[in-house]
């Protein structure tokens, strides 16, 4: 029962295809460029809690979630995902969590 999991955040299902969900693939963006810029973790779920935009329905961000985006490679177009940033965007996060 795949239907009852829920998608990635960052896409949807639509007519059986993965694609973008575009106000979430830009929280993704965004999450990647405040990283980057030197924001912790729970700056960054601060911010997207300040800025209303929820993780899931109902459910608010922490410092786990970011985490979890920022390590996800299917954000590059890995496992039949659609990429939402450029590998070097990633690669450079991943060397600034080590």
């Amino acid at each position: 029962m795949a239907s009852k999991r829920k998608m990635v955040f960052g896409y949807r299902m639509e007519l059986g295809d993965i694609v973008p969900s575009p106000n979430e693939a830009e929280t993704v963006r965004y999450i990647y460029t405040r990283y980057l810029a030197g924001a912790s973790f729970q700056c960054l779920a601060n911010e997207l809690n300040q800025k209303a935009l929820p993780y899931h329905t109902g459910k608010s961000w922490n410092k786990n979630m970011v985490a979890r985006v920022l390590e996800d490679d299917r954000y590059i177009g890995e496992k039949y995902f659609p990429a939402l940033i450029p590998t070097e965007q990633f690669h450079a996060a991943q060397e600034r969590r080590r």
